[in-house]
């Protein structure tokens, strides 16, 4: 991490001297967790420098930046709230036993999380609670078995503690610099943060918003940023995530009602078919893309030009940068183009016309040879649910009038995972590498809604086929010629009509999927 010094001021001082000052801690760190073994160190130290008060007691570096009319402490929480604890015990006990002592006040803390605020209050200003209460029973003890000593306590804290006070110009540098010296605890994770901020807001707004599933709100917030940010390239981390819900979605009750009432146009993919297929492929940035179209109040489930010009070809464009070995950053640089496209109001017809000349302008990139696809439609290293998506997307495009639930949807492996012995008695291979080639070959999937093998097991074909014939008959959004099987021919040829499936289902996606020519070339 590289930070101009130019942006970092240091100075050594009495840490007294900030007792007038305005202290905050942010939100990114942990709340207070030191215990009484942690302080065995500070109270031995204390009677160390009562004895010899020529010397000092370093509190190590303070790391601050100014924010809200406040300097708020990126590391120094727990060592500084520790010695308020200290005050706070000495001044009960000059008051509970009548003591004259010099006088000594509390430093002016505020924690960001209003609930860590409310117990703080409570803890300094009423009785003792957690998590600050066993410290400072543990002062207690300390202060009353040395009482004769009290206002060399007091003197020590105002005149022989000394800090370096680091004070950034950002906060970013700051919580930086923090991570890396990590004095005070880890900071909170960017689920933690993100969790922290909604629930204390919408508790004091009075707006509900449910933080119980954080992956999905995780994924809302980085569709939202990307929404609302016009710099969006970059990488959204704690201090960016902080500064981004303080300025968009906290600032103000109307701030955030407008947050909370564009998330909840999320609800209007619910279970569409093609967030399973961004699921099966491994590309969860493309959920960006999904989720920004409905806060654009754009239904992919209704506008199907959505679905087949943008969103299908760019899992088509994704699974054949996973087969050809892209980098990932690549399909990211697309994806902002694309979600800059949708918020200027691009067409469907305008972005699908953007990302054919994309492919066209690197096609080492974005192309396939049909050999080459077709290999990696049989091959095992190839990923099951790349496969499973491609025959889903299959389903969505040949069934745009109907509804596609993907979630009831089983992939039937026909030459089952484990084969039992009336398999190899007919001829089907006996060993465990060998039944592995044709388990997750393309040609030996299909999609069904009903899972066969629950009822038959591990059966041969034979058994199977009257079930499957049975279901498939009934089932018309599944009836595609890329879902059809020959059960006679897989029966009797066996491996070779397995082969001879996968390269047909290879010659159907590029021959009818969207941008299966551009992508697939012969």
């Amino acid at each position: 991490m590289l930070i101009n010094s130019n942006d970092i001021t240091s100075e050594y001082i009495k840490l007294y001297d900030w007792q007038n000052k305005k202290i905050g801690i942010p939100i990114f760190q942990r709340f207070y967790d030191w215990k009484e073994k942690e302080i065995v160190q500070l109270k031995e130290d204390l009677l160390k420098v009562i004895d010899n008060q020529q010397s000092q007691l370093y509190f190590l570096d303070f790391i601050y930046y100014e924010e809200d009319g406040r300097i708020k402490f990126a590391d120094g929480q727990q060592r500084l709230v520790t010695l308020n604890n200290l005050i706070k015990v000495i001044k009960t006990i000059a008051s509970e036993d009548g003591l004259v002592i010099d006088d000594i006040d509390l430093f002016d803390i505020k924690y960001d999380v209003f609930a860590n605020q409310q117990k703080y209050e409570t803890h300094f200003t009423n009785y003792a609670t957690a998590p600050f209460k066993k410290v400072y029973l543990d002062f207690y003890s300390f202060i009353r078995d040395n009482i004769d000593r009290i206002n060399d306590f007091i003197k020590i804290i105002k005149n022989n503690i000394y800090v370096y006070m680091k004070k950034c110009s950002n906060a970013d540098d700051a919580f930086n610099i923090f991570q890396q010296i990590n004095t005070g605890g880890k900071p909170l994770s960017k689920d933690e943060v993100i969790k922290t901020a909604l629930d204390q807001y919408s508790l004091a707004y009075g707006i509900r918003f449910d933080t119980s599933k954080m992956k999905e709100v995780r994924q809302s917030i980085i569709s939202y940023y990307k929404l609302k940010s016009s710099n969006f390239d970059k990488n959204f981390d704690n201090m960016e995530i902080i500064t981004f819900l303080r300025e968009n979605v906290t600032k103000d009750r109307n701030t955030y009602q407008d947050f909370v009432d564009t998330i909840a146009l999320l609800n209007t993919i619910g279970n569409s078919p093609i967030k399973y297929v961004v699921n099966y492929i491994n590309r969860n940035t493309l959920l960006d893309v999904l989720n920004i179209l409905a806060m654009k109040h754009i239904d992919i489930n209704t506008n199907h030009d959505y679905m087949l010009k943008v969103m299908v070809p760019l899992c088509m464009m994704s699974i054949v940068l996973t087969l050809n070995g892209g980098s990932p950053t690549t399909f990211r640089y697309l994806l902002n183009d694309v979600v800059d496209a949708v918020k200027t109001g691009k067409t469907p017809d305008d972005i699908n016309s953007s990302l054919i000349n994309k492919i066209n302008s690197d096609v080492v990139t974005w192309q396939i040879n049909i050999n080459d696809f077709t290999d990696k439609l049989g091959a095992i290293t190839t990923p099951r649910g790349l496969k499973k998506a491609l025959l889903i997307i299959d389903v969505i495009c040949r069934n745009i009038s109907g509804t596609v639930n993907v979630n009831t949807i089983n992939l039937e492996h026909i030459y089952p995972q484990n084969p039992d012995s009336e398999w190899a008695g007919n001829g089907w291979p006996s060993h465990r590498e060998l039944q592995k080639e044709l388990i997750d070959n393309i040609g030996n999937y299909i999609l069904l809604c009903e899972q066969v093998n629950k009822s038959i097991q591990n059966q041969y074909i034979t058994h199977k086929v009257a079930k499957y014939n049975a279901i498939i008959s009934r089932d018309i959004l599944l009836q595609t010629s890329m879902n059809t099987v020959d059960f006679n021919r897989f029966e009797n040829e066996q491996e070779t009509y397995i082969n001879a499936r996968k390269a047909d289902i290879a010659r159907l996606i590029q021959s009818t999927l969207p941008l299966g020519r551009v992508l697939i070339k012969n």
